[in-house]
């Protein structure tokens, strides 16, 4: 993660010597800053004044309704708008449980192992996202349909390449799938994602998913 920006991350879950262990591993796993705190913890330092991290990490299984509340009053008053992870998710939890988190940009499982949440985590902290494809789109329909969009000319301003990964983007797709689909090199997706980022003044997926909400017609996003 060589040239890669420092992250402050916040691990949000029970303080338990499972998930000191939890905390400890992933210290040494990500070169970034973990703080681990329960939600009374939370609302304490953003009481403070002190700002939510860049990414927020959620324990599923410690976040009830009522946390789940709580956490939503400490992200409104932080106000830096955090993008968030899940952790220990069941396989059977819908996609529209998951919509419960608006900046979602990542979900692993009980069954993921430590190596596979790395990967993950390295993928996300350089702007990509880690969704299944199924959660992904479902992510994508469930707020597509909140909104009703024309086609802005900054995407007419696209070449057609461009249009296509930005298709395949939408669908869920990751570096190496769209390479795959394109038959060109996963560095050459990441070159055009760059430019295309830089063309809608998107700084990563996420931003670029959002702003296909806004500003291409349905008809031509799908």
């Amino acid at each position: 993660m060589a040239n890669q920006p420092t992250y402050e991350v916040t691990f949000l879950s029970e303080v338990s010597l499972q998930s000191r262990v939890f905390n400890d591993s992933l210290k040494k796993g990500i070169e970034h800053n973990v703080c681990m705190v329960d939600i009374e913890q939370l609302l304490e330092s953003v009481s403070l004044g002190v700002k939510l991290g860049d990414y927020v990490l959620f324990d599923y299984h410690y976040l009830d309704e009522s946390k789940l509340e709580q956490y939503n009053q400490a992200r409104l008053a932080s106000e830096n708008n955090a993008r968030e992870i899940i952790i220990n998710c069941s396989r059977e939890t819908s996609s529209e449980e998951l919509f419960k988190w608006r900046n979602l940009v990542g979900v692993f499982y009980l069954d993921d192992d430590m190596s596979t949440l790395f990967n993950g985590l390295e993928k996300i902290f350089e702007g990509e996202m880690w969704l299944t494809r199924q959660v992904a789109q479902d992510h994508i329909e469930y707020f597509r349909s909140m909104t009703t969009a024309k086609t802005s000319q900054a995407y007419a301003n696209l070449t057609k390449r461009e249009k296509q990964i930005m298709y395949l983007l939408g669908h869920g797709a990751s570096n190496v799938q769209i390479a795959d689909e394109l038959v060109v090199t996963e560095n050459t997706v990441k070159t055009h994602l760059h430019n295309i980022f830089k063309k809608i003044n998107a700084k990563n997926r996420l931003q670029a998913l959002l702003w296909a909400n806004n500003n291409i017609a349905l008809e031509e996003r799908y």
